[in-house]
């Protein structure tokens, strides 16, 4: 079996960003066969819990290797601010290769891929921090987002009845309390049913329960944390939330938000919201102006159907996919992402470019061999956790099972 390693760190202080989306790169490999160990430091307890059923390493000081050497991991995935080149080169004598998640663009690093899913990103920003041989993998083609999310994806929206507070797992900003006493002095908290998720490392709860028991006369729910966000979030009309990765979150859903950066690596990704406008924002600052609030609460209402299609075009929701590929796929041949494409290369070098549309995907290129058809489907069974795939074609292609013919072209379905 594949073994993948992680190394990351997550506290009520720096958030759970890393973890989560850690926790959904492994979830998703070892529903393929990865069998994957976290490397942590000072993991509080009730993350350390998340991680089961995965295999959890704490180690004793933040530079340790911990157990690398025994592992020998094939891929050493490291999602870390405070780790950089140097620590990467002592940890690549025990992995046969290095995957490093980023979002700064701001230390060198050691590596054999990079992915930072911030969609302004580009090959300049990291010239001289990777290795010449190094691979990007840029933008939100990569966005690192569990499957359910992509099912949960909305195709129109309704007036707005539901709203939903969620500032990340940890809020360090105690922004759900600020919003919440925004909210108070304007018409818009009596107006919806909301939903806040305080997060589970949040030191606030006890003070967003105090607040919520003084204004028991709304109609708000408080969750310490959800275990289902995706549901959580196809069931709202709309969202107050953080500018940090749930943004792609959001943004797949097609939920209209409005961001907020509220810590200092959010801004990046707030002035990304900004230029492709992907969802109204506001500061830190203006979050505390009920006046302002009231007033961006109002043109979101109004722009929503504008805001989901933009969001929903750039994420697609294939990112593990397309990021698992890379890391288990292993030869030439075979499905290998290429842009929001995929290319399907069989053995005998004969290859076909399937390009995702809204209902079906276009495939273009060679025809290829009866078994390399086959072989084809298994891989995108595998790697794609959509229910069906159908493939069109200008070509007089015949495909042999499991392809199903049909009106429109070749059709795949997975089986129940």
């Amino acid at each position: 079996m594949t073994c993948i390693a992680f190394r990351l760190d997550a506290s009520a202080d720096i958030g759970l960003g890393h973890l989560m989306r850690c926790l959904a790169i492994a979830d998703f490999l070892a529903e393929r066969g990865a069998v994957c160990h976290f490397l942590t430091w000072q993991l509080p307890a009730a993350q350390a819990a998340r991680l089961f059923p995965h295999q959890h390493h704490p180690l004793p000081d933040k530079e340790s290797l911990g157990p690398l050497a025994a592992l020998q991991p094939r891929w050493l995935v490291i999602d870390h601010y405070h780790l950089d080149r140097y620590w990467e080169q002592l940890a690549a004598e025990h992995c046969r290769h290095i995957l490093v998640i980023d979002d700064l663009a701001d230390r060198p690093h050691h590596c054999q891929l990079l992915l930072d899913q911030g969609p302004l990103r580009s090959a300049h920003d990291y010239a001289d921090l990777i290795p010449t041989d190094g691979q990007l993998l840029l933008g939100t083609d990569y966005a690192l987002l569990r499957p359910a999310f992509r099912a949960k994806a909305k195709t129109s929206l309704a007036p707005w009845q539901k709203g939903l507070i969620c500032f990340g797992g940890a809020d360090p900003a105690g922004a759900c309390l600020t919003t919440l006493q925004s909210l108070a002095a304007t018409g818009w908290a009596a107006r919806l049913q909301w939903t806040v998720v305080a997060g589970s490392a949040n030191p606030q709860l006890p003070a967003l329960q105090t607040w919520l028991a003084a204004h028991s006369s709304l109609a708000i729910t408080l969750l310490a944390h959800s275990d289902n966000m995706p549901e959580l979030m196809a069931g709202q009309d709309m969202a107050i939330g953080a500018a940090g990765g749930m943004t792609w979150e959001r943004a797949c859903i097609g939920l209209p938000t409005l961001a907020v950066a509220i810590v200092d690596n959010q801004v990046f990704n707030a002035e990304v919201i900004a230029h492709y406008q992907l969802a109204a924002s506001l500061s830190l600052t203006e979050l505390t102006q009920p006046a302002t609030l009231a007033a961006a609460l109002t043109e979101l209402e109004e722009k929503q159907d504008n805001y989901r299609l933009r969001a929903q075009a750039m994420v697609d929701g294939r990112g593990l996919s397309r990021l698992a590929c890379l890391l288990l796929a292993g030869d030439k041949h075979g499905l290998q992402p290429v842009g929001n494409r995929w290319r399907w290369q069989g053995e005998s070098g004969q290859s076909v470019t399937l390009s995702p549309q809204a209902d079906h995907w276009l495939v273009q290129g060679e025809p290829l061999a009866p078994s390399e058809w086959q072989e084809l489907a298994h891989a995108l069974l595998y790697f794609i956790p959509d229910s069906a795939f159908l493939l069109v074609t200008d070509s007089a292609w015949s495909l042999p099972a499991p392809w199903q013919r049909d009106e429109q072209g070749w059709r795949l379905t997975r089986p129940s």
